[in-house]
């Protein structure tokens, strides 16, 4: 006799085995994922890197480059964008130079605009793959100090343009020259368009949670961080995908500034890995989003679980 229970679960089997000889069936008759025909390259392809001469930026230099990439530094620093560019070439094999430095001002278009010509004629026959925004400013101080007086406008302003306007700036002339020289009109994206391009950009924890003295930071890294769905969907037309990178401290030139007492407090707030991030960690993140093409429109935090309270 068959009871209810027993019934169900024979009925319950018979579904789970139908559907497992299903699932064979199906896979079986599909070919091997289609990622490999889709993902973006970064061998040989050009990739502008701002802030490229130290800290994030140098580390992603250093990796794009390692992968078969060619990069244009851009950097206030000229010199040191320089000594980087010919120590890659240098170690390169095969002769070909594929690191050149260009001194930009991020917020300037014309000095943006030159760089990119300059890669175009060292560069001719090379794909442009996009652009890693890791040039940035820090700025601290309170909305008012203790004896009553505001903070420096004219400190905010710059906090502003150079790390939000500045990362603007150098992503639409970036986009501008991925679309350069397509047909025109670009027809609208199907199943079978490939990647144009990607663009990432660098936010920073504090543009989710910002500590005292850190307004100007925090406002300018939080127009980074919103630029992403609105970026990506003015751009999913042309096949380029916008990424933002959220990193906390990461042991940077930039972080060498950082009293000891604050470091060791936000030390405290690490959960796994218990320390600050490497710059080559950062780099292996950009690899990552430039190789998935579903990354796009969001953003992804490098933090090992840490969130920032009040310090």
């Amino acid at each position: 006799m068959i009871t209810r229970a027993g019934c169900i679960f024979r009925i319950y089997t018979h579904l789970i085995d139908s559907n497992f000889r299903l699932c064979s069936l199906h896979t079986s008759h599909h070919p091997p994922s289609p990622h490999s025909a889709f993902a973006m390259q970064i061998k040989d392809h050009v990739f502008y890197v701002t802030g490229g001469a130290f800290g994030l930026g140098a580390a992603t230099v250093q990796h794009l480059h390692a992968l078969g990439a060619y990069v244009s530094i851009m950097d206030l620093q000229l010199e040191a964008g320089q000594k980087l560019a010919e120590q890659l070439n240098s170690s390169s094999s095969g002769g070909a130079k594929r690191a050149a430095a260009f001194e930009v001002d991020v917020c300037s278009e014309e000095a943006v605009r030159a760089a990119i010509e300059g890669s175009d004629k060292l560069w001719p026959n090379v794909t442009v793959g996009g652009c890693v925004n890791c040039g940035g400013v820090g700025m601290a101080g309170k909305t008012i100090d203790q004896n009553g007086e505001p903070f420096d406008l004219d400190t905010f302003r710059k906090t502003v343009e150079i790390n939000l306007i500045g990362t603007f700036n150098v992503s639409r002339l970036t986009a501008a020259r991925l679309v350069r020289d397509l047909p025109k009109p670009i027809p609208k994206p199907t199943e079978a368009t490939k990647d144009l391009g990607v663009i990432i950009n660098t936010a920073s924890a504090a543009a989710l949670e910002g500590q005292a003295g850190q307004c100007p930071y925090s406002a300018s890294k939080g127009g980074v961080l919103s630029l992403s769905l609105p970026m990506a969907r003015d751009l999913a037309w042309f096949g380029i995908r916008v990424m933002t990178l959220v990193p906390t401290l990461f042991e940077t030139p930039m972080m060498a500034q950082l009293p000891k007492r604050a470091r060791e407090a936000i030390l405290r707030t690490c959960e796994f890995p218990a320390r600050f991030g490497y710059p080559e960690e950062f780099a292996l993140a950009v690899q990552g989003v430039v190789e998935n093409s579903m990354l796009n429109g969001s953003y992804i935090r490098l933090d090992g679980a840490s969130r920032l309270g009040k310090l």
